[in-house]
C-alpha cells in the first residue's frame, strides 16, 4: 500500500513517529557535544538525515492528500513509498538509535570528561580546590565549597578572604582556625575539624593554588588526649624526682638516726650492765671493756659492728646485766630485725622497770600469722602502763611492718606483736 493511499490516521502516526526518532537524533549529538566527544555525537548524523527525509516525505504526502494542489515532484516521488516501508524503516531507525545511545554512553563512561571529573571530585569526602594567581576559581568541589559556606557564611569562594580569615580569626561565630606549620586547623560548629593545606602548581606555564581540605576530627582529638597524657606524664615524673629526692634526704636522716640509736642503744647496755654489777655484781674485766667501747663510740674512735647477728648480741647483752634470755620457736628471717628490737625494748623495760631476771620471748606461726608474746618474772606494772619513747618507737616500727601490737598490764606485763611472716 502507498503513501498516498494510506489514511489520514496512518499518516499521522508515522510523521508523529518521525518526528520523535529526529528529536532523538539530536539528542545524541548535543548529548555527545556537552560531553565533550563531537566524534560521538556525528555518528548520529546519518541516520538523523534519513529520518528527516522520511518526516519531509510523509508531511509532503499529508498535505498533498489533504488539499486540492498541483503534487510537486518531490511529492509526485513521496507518494510512490510503501507504507509498510516506512513502517520498517522507523523501526530499523529505533533499532539504530538504541544502539548509538548504548556504544555512546559506554565511551562517556569510559574516557574522562570535564563533567566526570567535576563528579568524581564532588563525590570525595575530602575538599578541593584549584584557583588562579590572581584568587580567580577554577574547580571547587562540593566539599570544600561546603567548608567555605559553613565557616565563612558566604556561598562565594574566595581563597584570599578564606586564608585571611583563618590567620586573625574572623570567621563566623562557632568556628574557629588554629595554624599548624604551613596549614591551619578549621574548627567547624558542628565539632569536626579540618586540615587545611595550601600549595603552588603549574600547569601548562600558569601558576595555580591548590587548596585541600581533609577531615582529621577524630586524629586531632586523639593528639589532644596525647598531650594531656604528656602533661599528666610530665606531673608524675617531676612527683617522682621530688619523690626521690625525699627518699635520698630521708634515708641519710635514717642512718643518721639509726647510728645515734645504736650509740644510745650501746650506752645503755653499759649503763644497764653497770647497774647489775653495783647490785649484783659480776665481773669487773668485762665492765670495763664494756664501758672502754662505749667511750670509744662517743668520741668517734669505734663504730657500732652491723655486722653482728643482733639476737646474738642481745643474748650477751642480756647475760651483761643479768637477765636470762628465753628463746622459744624460730625467728622469721624476714622479721629478725622487728623482734630484735623488741627484745631490746623489753630486755631495757625487764632491767629498768620490773628488775626482773628472766625474758622469755614464745614465737609461733599459725597460717602465716606470726604471733610473739614477751613477759617477764619481774614486778608487775603498776596501773595502765603509757606508751612513751622506747615502746611508742617500737608500736612505729610494728606498724611500718603492718603489723599490730598489744600491751597488757594484769595479771603481769605482756606485750604481743602480731604480723605476716610471708616473703
Amino acid at each position: 500500500m502507498k503513501l498516498a493511499g494510506s489514511s489520514i490516521l496512518t499518516l499521522q502516526a508515522l510523521g508523529i513517529a518521525g518526528y520523535f526518532l529526529n528529536i532523538l537524533f539530536l539528542a545524541g549529538m548535543m548529548r555527545g557535544r556537552v560531553a565533550g566527544r563531537k566524534r560521538s555525537g556525528a555518528i548520529f548524523i546519518p541516520p538523523l538525515v534519513i529520518c528527516l527525509l522520511l518526516l519531509m516525505s510523509i508531511t509532503e504526502v499529508c498535505r498533498y492528500v489533504t488539499s486540492d494542489s498541483v503534487p510537486s515532484e518531490f511529492e509526485k516521488f513521496a507518494e510512490k513509498l510503501s507504507a509498510p516501508l516506512c513502517i520498517g524503516i522507523e523501526f530499523v531507525m529505533t533499532i539504530v538509535w538504541g544502539v548509538l545511545w548504548l556504544r555512546q554512553e559506554l565511551n562517556i563512561i569510559g574516557r574522562l570528561t570535564p563533567q566526570s571529573l567535576e563528579d568524581g571530585l564532588n563525590s570525595m569526602p575530602d575538599g578541593v580546590a584549584f584557583v588562579s594567581s590572581k584568587g580567580v576559581p577554577l574547580l571547587v568541589n562540593s566539599t570544600m565549597q561546603r567548608l567555605f559556606r559553613e565557616s565563612m557564611g558566604s556561598p562565594y569562594f574566595d581563597i584570599r578572604d578564606f586564608e585571611y580569615s583563618m590567620q586573625n580569626q574572623a570567621l563566623i561565630v562557632g568556628c574557629s582556625a588554629d595554624i599548624h606549620g604551613k596549614g591551619y586547623y578549621l574548627h567547624l560548629s558542628d565539632g569536626s575539624v579540618w586540615d587545611i593545606q595550601k600549595s603552588l602548581m603549574m600547569i601548562d606555564g600558569r601558576k595555580v593554588w591548590e587548596l585541600l581540605a581533609y577531615d582529621v576530627t577524630e586524629r586531632y582529638r586523639k593528639s589532644l588526649e596525647l598531650e594531656e597524657r604528656n602533661v599528666h606524664l610530665e606531673e608524675v615524673n617531676r612527683s617522682i624526682r621530688n619523690y626521690t629526692r625525699e627518699m635520698n634526704a630521708i634515708i641519710r636522716e635514717e642512718e643518721v638516726l639509726a647510728a645515734k640509736i645504736r650509740i644510745h642503744d650501746d650506752v645503755g647496755r653499759a649503763l644497764l650492765a653497770l647497774k647489775s654489777y653495783l647490785i649484783r655484781g659480776g665481773d669487773r674485766e668485762d665492765l670495763i671493756e664494756m664501758w672502754q667501747f662505749t667511750a670509744g663510740l662517743l668520741s668517734g674512735e669505734n663504730t657500732p659492728d652491723d655486722s653482728a647477728d643482733p639476737i646474738g648480741a642481745l643474748k650477751e647483752a642480756a647475760d651483761a646485766v643479768g637477765v636470762k634470755l628465753i628463746l622459744n620457736g624460730d625467728i622469721p628471717r624476714k622479721l629478725r630485725k622487728l623482734i630484735a628490737i623488741a627484745i631490746h625494748e623489753c630486755l631495757t623495760n625487764t632491767v629498768k622497770h620490773a628488775d626482773g631476771s628472766e625474758l622469755t620471748v614464745d614465737i609461733t606461726d599459725e597460717d602465716g600469722i606470726v604471733t610473739v608474746v614477751f613477759t617477764n618474772d619481774g614486778k608487775p606494772p603498776e596501773g595502765e602502763i603509757s606508751e612513751s619513747g622506747g615502746l611508742k618507737s617500737l608500736r612505729s616500727t610494728v606498724e611500718q611492718f603492718r603489723g599490730e601490737m598489744e600491751i597488757a598490764s594484769e595479771p603481769r606485763f605482756m606485750l604481743t606483736i602480731r604480723v605476716s611472716g610471708k616473703e
